[in-house]
């Protein structure tokens, strides 16, 4: 990741900011994206090279000045993290309403399609780039017992783009992968996995016998982000515990 530049979305807390911190400890310059610009700031402060560009990713105007911004900051991009993820508060499938669905789809899925779509130019026109975007086991399997059904969709719908952007754009030297959290623990799944009832139930679904802690998704993002995975696009790596395996 030597002088390599990197946009991710989704930094400033749990998954986000460890992937954020091993891109740079490897030697990458990062564009570190989120809402809160206090936060962001604080990790720029500490990150030498790296800049704080923060963005709310369901306005539509934010996202599409979003990667100017990187670039004038940055200069060209190696590499695009689609990190970025919302849930509508566990809410049933049945009781999502119409604003927590457009929210979650367009932090989730429609800004990671924007985002891809500003990169693509300067990745085709240089012959290569990396793009990886952070699905979950949702759009995997069924869960249930914790509602989120627009989050699945909007994470499967990362996986259906993964494929089809790795078949489109892989002849300009464009690498699209995608990285599939299982259950981890983070600010978003803290409350939850605090109840003795769900981390039981989270265990006994894991082969390990444990949830994810964020530093166990260092190898996979270093390995999709780096020449590691050379031969590598459109492709999923879960990194699940083995949830999905049973």
């Amino acid at each position: 990741m030597e002088g390599k530049t990197v946009v991710m979305t989704g930094v400033s807390g749990g998954l986000g900011a460890r992937m954020a911190r091993v891109l740079h400890a490897a030697g990458a310059r990062v564009g570190l994206v989120a809402r809160r610009a206090e936060e962001l700031e604080r990790m720029a402060a500490e990150m030498t090279g790296c800049v704080a560009l923060p963005a709310d990713l369901a306005d539509p105007q934010a996202v599409d000045g979003l990667w100017a911004r990187a670039e004038h900051e940055l200069g060209p991009i190696d590499v695009l993290v689609n990190n970025a993820a919302y849930i509508a508060g566990g809410a049933r499938a049945e009781e999502e309403t119409r604003e927590q669905i457009a929210r979650t789809l367009d932090v989730n899925l429609v800004s990671a399609i924007r985002l891809g779509q500003c990169a693509f130019a300067g990745m085709k026109q240089r012959g290569h780039g990396c793009i990886v975007n952070v699905s979950s086991i949702a759009a995997v399997v069924g869960i249930g017992r914790l509602p989120q059904a627009t989050y699945a969709a909007s994470k499967g719908g990362l996986l259906a783009l993964t494929r089809e952007w790795a078949a489109q754009w892989s002849r300009f030297g464009i690498r699209v992968n995608a990285l599939v959290p299982g259950f981890f623990e983070s600010e978003m799944t803290a409350e939850v996995l605090r109840s003795e009832k769900i981390d039981s139930w989270v265990k006994s679904n894991v082969f390990l016998g444990r949830a994810g802690v964020p530093s166990d998704f260092d190898g996979a993002i270093l390995f999709l982000t780096s020449d590691a995975s050379g031969y590598v696009t459109g492709q999923a790596v879960v990194v699940d515990g083995g949830w999905t395996a049973r």
